[in-house]
């Protein structure tokens, strides 16, 4: 394929990934998020396939089997062990080395790790606080291997999280705790 088609057609690709994405930390429920996480994912590692960025597209495939795996134990109510997160941090990590070229192809596998512990979350609050940390790395890896859209979406989803956390998770628990103090005064 063209290199100019491909790259333009991964830019396309990465508009949909953002608003999938951005709109992932808005959701209450983690089986929402974990369905959101399997798209956005998928989409992600189509266009780091079409910018020639192995490390992302690598990663993107563990994150997507990551997901798939974290949505079916949350759907029977269960946690997985936590050497089930281990061994995808490892996997994350080992992709990273395998395709490595040079210091950038780590930035994925931080961002993996950071990914991998948000996912093994059960509350969408303490799900929120690790995926804010992965766009940092994913911005990075972002410029070296120009993905442009993506540069936006991570800065998105960076911020997506932050409004997340103030939104949902502090403000939302200030107003159930208020409501619960005056259901408890009446």
């Amino acid at each position: 394929m063209d290199p100019q088609v491909a790259f333009w057609i991964a830019q396309s690709i990465s508009v949909v990934t953002t608003v999938i994405a951005i709109l992932c930390m808005q959701l209450k429920k983690m089986n929402m998020i974990l369905i959101c996480l399997i798209t956005s994912n998928f989409l992600a590692g189509l266009t780091y396939l079409l910018l020639g960025g192995i490390s992302g597209l690598g990663i993107s495939i563990i994150a997507v089997v990551q997901s798939i795996i974290m949505y079916f134990y949350g759907k029977k109510g269960k946690s997985p062990h936590p050497i089930v997160t281990v061994a995808f941090c490892a996997s994350y990590f080992a992709c990273s080395l395998l395709v490595y070229q040079n210091i950038f192809d780590l930035l994925p596998a931080a961002a993996a790790i950071f990914f991998a512990l948000s996912v093994a979350q059960k509350k969408p609050s303490y799900y929120r606080i690790f995926a804010a940390i992965n766009p940092i790395f994913w911005i990075a890896y972002d410029v070296y291997t120009l993905a442009y859209v993506y540069i936006l979406m991570h800065s998105g989803i960076l911020i997506s999280a932050i409004v997340g956390i103030v939104r949902l998770d502090i403000i939302g628990k200030r107003k159930a705790a208020d409501a619960s103090v005056i259901s408890d005064q009446e």
